[in-house]
C-alpha cells in the first residue's frame, strides 16, 4: 500500500502536533490532573477538546498541501 507525499506530509505534520498538544496540556483541552476535558459549553467543558483541534488541523494542512502543490485540480 503506496500513500502519496501530500498525505504522508499531512499525516507527519498531525502526528507532530498531536504529540506538541498531548505535551503542553493547554488548559483549554485538558484538566488539571491531566485528563482531556469534555466537548461542551458548561464551566468545566470545552469548545476546543483535543480531538477537534487535532482532525481541524489535519484536515487544514492537507488541504494546505495540495494547494500549494496544485494537486487539488487534478483531472
Amino acid at each position: 500500500m503506496m500513500f502519496d507525499r501530500p498525505i504522508l506530509s499531512a499525516l507527519m505534520i498531525y502526528l507532530i502536533t498531536c504529540y506538541l498538544l498531548f505535551s503542553i496540556k493547554h488548559p483549554k483541552m485538558f484538566e488539571k490532573n491531566g485528563d482531556f476535558k469534555t466537548f461542551g459549553l458548561q464551566e468545566d467543558q470545552t469548545i476546543f477538546p483535543f480531538w477537534l483541534v487535532t482532525t481541524v488541523i489535519g484536515l487544514f494542512s492537507y488541504y494546505l498541501i495540495l494547494v500549494t502543490n496544485g494537486d487539488f485540480m487534478n483531472e
